[in-house]
């Protein structure tokens, strides 16, 4: 038995060496990982050819790119979630200089006009002439692999003139003369409100400056039925308020729509009070423009006061970090401070939208 196993090792030995010599010229090794033997590139695909980039419309989608991912062979089983890809953009055909690129784990990607805009004006398009982008997928299998590129798909775009986000909406009579109120977007997020004293049946237009040549008009879609959608085409309606008195008004130009409130009444909720809903009730004074009551404490009032929007508990002026300040709670909130003791009156101007202040006179 020993001798015959003896006499096999040189054949052991050679097989062994075959193995090996096999799995060298099919392998590279990478961080320890057997790396690809080849790849198929990525099929791209863009869901248009041509794209004029609308102002009106820009959180619409503009453009989504699309593709079949690379497909690596290995001489082992790998899984397919080692592949890297990364979309390159650039303004020339040969991707000399490459504008944008993306890494991308998922195989789409989306731009909406505004995204796409910013894009190609700053690869040095000009807006209102049309140009072509270039885009490609480049897709590899660990750092020491050469990438590989799908086809290269052009898309002709056509940006606009930038239009700058305003902090605010301004409120516009139907002959936009005057401006008597305004929306403010406090996050910047495209949500705007604001409160305001308007009449049942008052027509407005919401600008994005005080002026009739502003560069964004919002009214209402010209249809039957679509009085809360915003539009800013030339053929839009002028919006209407269907409530009269004092209302709150919000403004969505992401979903394009505006919602109107009626505020019934607002009151004066603490300790003072046993915190009453309707106890305390704030009077309007219209020439002002601001929100009265008065109010008697015996102590400082230990959890502070709040105001509520038609006596709830969970639309109501709330503590806020600036100092003199309040701030508009949709949920359970602390009450803003108040250290006077005695009779006073309290003060709510809620004019400027930016920052709803208080004061104790």
């Amino acid at each position: 038995m020993i001798a015959e196993r003896l006499n096999n090792q040189p054949m052991m030995k050679q097989l062994t060496l075959y193995i090996l010599a096999l799995f060298f010229f099919a392998c590279k090794k990478e961080g320890g990982l057997p790396a690809v033997t080849g790849m198929a590139p990525a099929l791209l695909h863009s869901s248009a050819t041509e794209v004029s980039l609308r102002a009106d419309d820009r959180k619409g989608l503009a453009l989504q790119l699309i593709w079949d991912e690379a497909s690596p062979e290995s001489a082992l089983p790998m899984a397919q979630s080692a592949l890297k890809n990364k979309v390159e953009i650039a303004a020339d055909a040969s991707f000399a200089a490459i504008a944008k690129s993306t890494e991308q784990v998922a195989a789409s990607l989306s731009y909406t006009h505004e995204q796409l805009n910013s894009l190609v004006l700053g690869m040095g398009f000009v807006p209102g002439e049309k140009k072509n982008i270039y885009v490609r997928i480049a897709s590899r299998l660990g750092a020491n692999v050469d990438w590989v590129y799908s086809n290269v798909v052009a898309v002709a775009v056509t940006p606009y003139e930038p239009v700058q986000e305003a902090a605010y909406l301004y409120i516009a009579n139907k002959d936009l003369t005057q401006f008597p109120w305004k929306l403010c977007s406090r996050k910047e997020d495209g949500f705007y409100d604001g409160f305001a004293k308007l009449d049942q049946w008052y027509n407005f237009y919401l600008t994005n400056e005080e002026s009739a040549s502003a560069p964004v008009i919002y009214g209402s879609y010209p249809l039957d039925g679509s009085q809360y959608i915003l539009y800013s085409g030339a053929d839009r309606w002028n919006c209407w308020t269907s409530k009269g008195g004092y209302l709150y008004i919000s403004a969505d130009v992401n979903k394009m729509t505006w919602k109107e409130t009626a505020v019934e009444s607002l009151t004066v909720a603490g300790d003072f009070n046993g915190w009453s809903a309707t106890a305390t009730p704030m009077q309007y004074d219209q020439s002002t423009k601001v929100w009265k009551a008065t109010i008697t404490t015996t102590a400082v009032e230990k959890w502070g006061i709040k105001v509520l929007i038609n006596g709830s508990w969970t639309w109501f002026f709330g503590a806020s970090e600036s100092e003199g300040g309040c701030a508009l709670y949709t949920a359970d909130g602390n009450g803003f401070a108040y250290n006077q003791v005695g009779t006073h009156t309290l003060v709510l101007d809620l004019s400027d939208p930016r920052a709803f202040k208080y004061r104790v006179e």
